[in-house]
């Protein structure tokens, strides 16, 4: 399980190879795994066509940390305290920018769509949801039995509860949230996504990005600082 402490890291891990890319970075202690392993034979035949495949990578913060992932094709992470998000597969082909991208997420999650989400839907599972996105910027929270997506900006947005398929919602217009109160209700009439609505959404994900230009600015008293430092985030940036 990869922990994050209350020291600000940068790491950088480049996955040169295929087989590289396999290894496990971590184990997510609370999330809901839906295994999506392709067979050898599907694997074989992906990488010999130039995919790139990536599978069951995990991030997982504690209380006071967050974290950022950041794949090849241009789709970032953040996730903001108390949260994770698994990498079911990520499968990409750089030359026709091909692909598709599953994660399992839990806690507070944005998500900001590169070259593969533009052809196809990235696939989000909560414990309450499935949401698709394409194209765009999501921002999906779960709490307790309950997940909450908000479509910032894209092409579409479908949200589906996990046990009550015919409850599938699709928007085709950004600026809306739309919740799920349990994995078997039906989904409401979707609500304005309100300046204020997306600050509150977005405030434990900004705070790290107004921790680090502080930072920036106190460089020059990092070696005296260092020990008594309130920095409580983490920034991961792995490029696949």
């Amino acid at each position: 399980m990869l922990k994050l402490n209350p020291i600000v890291i940068s790491l950088l891990i480049l996955f040169s190879s295929f087989s590289f890319a396999q290894n496990q970075i971590g184990v997510a202690a609370a999330v809901n795994q839906n295994t999506t392993d392709l067979t050898l034979e599907q694997e074989r035949k992906l990488v010999e066509a130039g995919y790139k495949i990536i599978q069951n990578h995990t991030i997982e913060t504690d209380n006071i940390g967050r974290a950022q992932m950041l794949l090849v094709d241009g789709t970032a992470f953040t996730i903001g305290p108390n949260s994770s998000v698994t990498l079911d597969r990520f499968i990409y082909n750089p030359a026709t920018a091909d692909g598709s991208l599953e994660v399992t997420s839990r806690g507070l999650l944005r998500l900001v769509g590169g070259k593969v989400t533009k052809k196809t839907p990235a696939i989000i599972r909560t414990n309450a949801a499935t949401v698709g996105i394409r194209g765009g910027i999501v921002i999906v929270q779960t709490q307790g039995q309950s997940t909450k997506a908000a479509f910032v900006y894209g092409d579409q947005m479908t949200v589906t509860p996990t046990q009550n398929a015919d409850g599938e919602t699709t928007l085709t217009e950004d600026g809306f949230v739309v919740t799920v109160r349990h994995p078997t209700d039906d989904i409401e009439y979707p609500d304005l996504l309100t300046a204020d609505s997306l600050s509150v959404l977005q405030e434990d994900l900004q705070a790290e990005e107004k921790e680090e230009e502080d930072e920036d600015e106190d460089s020059s008293d990092e070696d005296s600082s260092d020990d008594d430092s309130s920095d409580d985030e983490v920034l991961l940036l792995l490029l696949f």
